[in-house]
């Protein structure tokens, strides 16, 4: 099991690096590869950090791309997040959904008819 930790988290570097260098096809690809690793291992504190850690980067790169997707994945991330008492992923999810609250109050005040 641990070397699925591992592995996981080559993956989830590997999907961090691409991420950051533009590449969204090749990170998701590489965070899926993580995700199959980190649900083949029984549940545990690094599992399920490394759980939220790769959900929340999926649903930022995902945002454009499939806004479906990253809802979802966003969701499933913050609740790992939530539940892992690790400070530096919850402040990271807490981020995420304060953009995603900012979004979607800019984009309610931009519909048509709406008030300003």
């Amino acid at each position: 099991m641990q070397e699925l930790l591992f592995s996981a988290a080559r993956h989830f570097k590997r999907g961090t690096a691409l991420a950051e260098r533009g590449d969204a096809r090749g990170a998701s690809k590489a965070f899926q590869e993580a995700l199959l690793d980190l649900h083949a291992v029984k549940p545990q504190r690094m599992r399920d950090v490394l759980l939220a850690q790769v959900y929340l980067s999926r649903a930022e790169i995902e945002r454009d791309v499939d806004p479906a997707r990253a809802d979802t994945d966003f969701r499933v991330g913050y609740s790992y997040a939530r539940t892992t008492h690790e400070p530096h992923v919850r402040a990271h999810a807490e981020r995420l959904r304060r953009d995603r609250a900012a979004e979607a109050g800019s984009a309610a005040g931009s519909v048509p008819g709406s008030a300003a």
